[in-house]
């Protein structure tokens, strides 16, 4: 099995790991039957924690800016600033350390995308927010609230860790229902077929043993296990897996048949033309695999970068 990044397809190995460019986890390019999603595990994981301590933190800081007024009349407006510092921390640190690490790691290999922008606005807010939480005294008197404190940003901080986190969960289960997808189509092929020797004598085999040129049975009711041609027999084949037309085509001798479809109430003789990764099956499955993989030519930096410098100069 190799493994390739979703964001940098050149880079391939053949082990579970890190992409040595951005940092994401790598995907395998084979879909096997039993996958244990730890990314979208540990994700989902951070973002629970991050939704449940942001919400307050949006909702205090929203509260002090827009009605201070419903504030309890206890609660100072430093006291509130350092709620937010405690509540935001832990989802800035714990929950955005992920982004960091592949900010950083995007920054060494000179590969910048969008962590790199994650990284350096969530983490200039929290430390802009925690030097005017500690000294205040620093900034000039224009800037300062009455009782000499300065506005702090907590809030965007941990409110954008939550929703880049929402936004990773999110790609993470739309690639985990496509991979389900792919099994699905996989479980379409037989794992047997019925070979006829060259005695006559029929045996069943495993899917995999089935060379170029074998000649297979096809009972009635019996899916096709590999693409080929007829050889002998008449049938009617559903091959609405493949068109999705639910009518079934008649098959005669030297039509081609297409693997995992079913076959009807006829028996057929065929000839396995193409196995393994050759068939129409496994070449659906690689375009899927390789559509949710590649990325669309806007999320070339070489691209934005023009558009950047525009906005820049303009």
């Amino acid at each position: 099995t190799e493994y390739t990044c979703p964001m940098h397809p050149e880079v391939i190995q053949d082990h579970p790991g890190s992409c040595p460019k951005c940092g994401m986890a790598l995907e395998a390019k084979t879909i096997t039957a039993e996958e244990n999603n730890d990314e979208l595990n540990d994700m989902t994981r951070r973002f629970k924690f991050s939704a449940i301590l942001a919400f307050p933190v949006f909702i205090l800081a929203m509260i002090a800016d827009l009605a201070p007024s419903l504030l309890p009349s206890g609660l100072s407006m430093q006291t509130v600033q350092w709620i937010e510092f405690a509540l935001a921390t832990p989802v800035v640190i714990w929950g955005g350390w992920p982004f960091y690490v592949r900010a950083v790691q995007s920054v060494i290999s000179w590969n910048l995308n969008m962590f790199t922008l994650i990284g350096l606005g969530v983490s200039v807010a929290w430390t802009y927010s925690m030097v005017a939480l500690l000294f205040p005294e620093i900034f000039p008197p224009v800037m300062q609230m009455d009782g000499g404190l300065i506005d702090v940003y907590f809030e965007a901080a941990a409110v954008i860790t939550a929703l880049v986190l929402l936004g990773q969960v999110m790609e993470l289960k739309a690639r985990s229902q496509t991979n389900d997808a792919i099994k699905m189509l996989l479980g379409l092929a037989p794992n047997t077929a019925r070979i006829v020797r060259e005695d006559g004598s029929e045996e069943d085999i495993p899917l995999e043993q089935v060379i170029v040129g074998d000649i297979l049975r096809i009972r009635p009711g019996e899916k096709i296990p590999v693409d080929g041609s007829v050889t002998q027999g008449h049938s009617s084949i559903d091959e609405s897996m493949v068109t999705g037309e639910s009518i079934p085509v008649e098959k005669d001798k030297k039509d081609h048949v297409i693997g995992a479809t079913v076959n009807g109430t006829g028996s057929l003789l065929m000839r396995a033309e193409k196995i393994g990764a050759d068939t129409l099956l496994s070449q659906i499955v690689h375009m899927v695999s390789e559509a949710q993989r590649s990325r669309a030519p806007i999320q070339n930096w070489r691209i934005l970068w023009p558009v950047i410098l525009s906005l820049l100069l303009f």
